[in-house]
């Protein structure tokens, strides 16, 4: 392993392309981290699957990267760099292995890196696949929080057996009304948050203008 210097990082649950990152979002000042070069085969499945890396692995980076905090130095536990010279990532492991989080690069920092990884040795890694990525993890930002939110907002009418808004978020999204039992909409809108399409959008919009209109 070597150490690249002195780039920025976001670490978010799903990796986000830079031109994603918010204005809130908490990013680091990295100081130092290691970059480890791997194949490409063991880069998409840790992009694909929950996995968790080998203890042995964790000692060999234990707080190795370094970020600025104010006038302060602080330390990241288990946090390193992943590449396989076409593309690179940030992952932050907690202290039983599992990558929580993940985070992409700045364009120039990115190519700054993946141009010093040509001269890096490939590195086999030990790790364990726990489970399939759930599928929206290719979504955008975006696209993301709107699925999440129509989610949140179908389980919510369901619940409290709100039959007249789910009929209307029904009739609006299939252009027409030729169901009235509330567990059938309800689980037809459901299955459609599968694959996002512009009615998502829509939807989206109509259910944070109703939430407006209740608080005028």
């Amino acid at each position: 392993m070597t150490y690249v210097y002195d780039l920025l990082l976001n670490f978010q649950t799903q990796l986000y392309e830079f031109y994603e990152w918010n204005k809130d979002d908490k990013i680091y000042h990295i100081k130092r981290i290691n970059l480890v070069k791997i194949s490409s085969t063991a880069y998409n499945e840790i992009l694909d699957n929950n996995i968790k890396i080998s203890d042995d692995f964790l000692l060999t980076i234990f707080n190795k990267c370094q970020y600025f905090d104010n006038r302060n130095v602080e330390s990241l536990p288990y946090a390193i760099l992943l590449t396989d010279t076409y593309r690179v990532m940030g992952v932050l492991f907690d202290i039983y292995g599992n990558i929580i989080k993940y985070s992409s690069l700045l364009l120039d920092e990115e190519e700054d890196i993946l141009d010093i990884s040509n001269r890096l040795a490939e590195i086999k890694l030990n790790y364990q696949i726990i489970s399939k990525k759930e599928k929206y993890h290719n979504l955008t930002r975006m696209q993301e929080h709107i699925i999440k939110y129509i989610r949140n907002d179908l389980n919510m009418c369901y619940q409290k057996n709100d039959i007249n808004k789910l009929k209307y978020l029904y009739y609006e999204y299939f252009n027409k009304n030729d169901v009235r039992n509330i567990d059938i909409i309800y689980n037809r809108l459901i299955k459609e948050l599968e694959n996002i399409n512009y009615k998502h959008y829509n939807l989206y919009n109509l259910i944070k203008l109703s939430y407006t209109h209740k608080n005028v």
